[in-house]
């Protein structure tokens, strides 16, 4: 039983490694967000679509660097420690970010420009492979005997005060600046703040305390140990990476896709489509703890099992339906109730 005085230090660790990943997400989410401003102004190209593709698959290049990340980085924070490793992803991450936020437009160095904003997203990529894993280690290993489903979800609540955050700050550019600023350098605006931030986040991760687990465990040394260990287990690996395909293309596909396919393809004022947002990550940051706290009461199988089959029997229809007649109501009513019941399965 623990006395108030750990309950509390162990609320303060959830919260400072928590807003590590708020930050980590919220600067690896915002290029979608203004995913049509980036493709204006470093991927030029014959037409609105072709432009606004390339700017998407550049966002999707950062998931290819993220199993690399994962690999390399989680060998990093098993020989090092969980504190170290969380503080070398914040590191990489403002690396990232700043890049792509200082580069100059397509239209003044050329094609040097979509190239350095590739790296810049790539390295992004790089470090949010192993931030996600790491943060729900650390959160695994301070969690309390019967509670370990609660305080892991604090890793996805946290993202979702990223959601909130980013479509707070698109909310207030979008009502103060016009279309041409955005497209000028409105977009570069939360990706600065982003990096204005991270000096408050590396001082609170600075201060994080090493989990008993750790100290207490033989770490593998080596990339190639950590390689074999996955061979080793390959079908729990396989598992535990098909159970994550859910609610990463749910998340992704409903909070940092919804502003672009909003406005690209529903034709909705971007003014409301960031307002869905918004209250996508509030329902999202609602769920995700009750979802938790009702797999350590329950446990993780039944609600594995029941949320997938919810998301692909409703998937379809409610899609249907909003793309018949869209409206505000419409994508409001198919994002909250989208993510209400996938977000559950983040609890495992």
């Amino acid at each position: 039983m623990l006395t108030a005085a750990e309950r509390r230090e162990n609320v303060r660790r959830v919260i400072r490694v928590s807003s590590g990943n708020f930050l980590e997400m919220y600067d690896f989410i915002v290029y979608g967000y203004y995913a049509t401003y980036i493709a204006r102004t470093f991927f030029p190209a014959g037409s609105e679509f072709a432009s606004l593709m390339l700017s998407l698959v550049t966002f999707g290049a950062g998931y290819l660097m993220r199993p690399l990340g994962g690999l390399l980085l989680g060998a990093y924070i098993d020989r090092h420690g969980r504190r170290d490793g969380l503080i070398l992803t914040l590191g990489l991450m403002a690396i990232g970010t700043l890049t792509i936020a200082a580069t100059p437009s397509n239209a003044t160095i050329g094609a040097a420009a979509p190239l350095i904003v590739v790296a810049g997203r790539l390295v992004q990529g790089l470090s949010a492979g192993v931030e996600l894993g790491g943060v729900s280690i650390y959160l695994a290993e301070i969690a309390t005997p019967g509670h370990r489903g609660f305080y892991c979800s604090w890793q996805s609540a946290s993202q979702q005060v990223a959601v909130i955050f980013t479509a707070a700050v698109g909310l207030a550019l979008t009502a103060s600046l016009t279309e041409p600023q955005m497209t000028a350098w409105g977009w570069r605006v939360p990706l600065i703040l982003g990096c204005l931030i991270i000096p408050v986040i590396l001082w609170l991760r600075r201060s994080l305390t090493e989990t008993d687990a750790f100290r207490s465990s033989v770490p593998v040394r080596t990339v190639g140990g950590v390689v074999r260990l996955i061979v080793q287990n390959w079908r729990l690996v396989g598992l535990g990476t098909m159970l994550s395909i859910l609610t990463t293309t749910t998340f992704y596909l409903i909070t940092a896709y919804t502003p672009t396919f909003g406005r690209q393809a529903l034709y909705l004022r971007p003014f409301d489509v960031l307002i869905v947002t918004l209250c996508v990550g509030v329902s999202n940051l609602v769920w995700l703890p009750l979802g938790g706290a009702l797999s350590d009461r329950i446990g993780r199988r039944p609600l594995l099992l029941a949320i997938p089959i919810a998301c692909l029997l409703t998937a379809y229809p409610a899609m249907a339906w909003l793309v018949s007649a869209p409206t505000f109501a419409r994508l409001l009513g198919c994002s909250c109730c989208s993510r209400s019941t996938s977000g559950s399965t983040t609890a495992r």
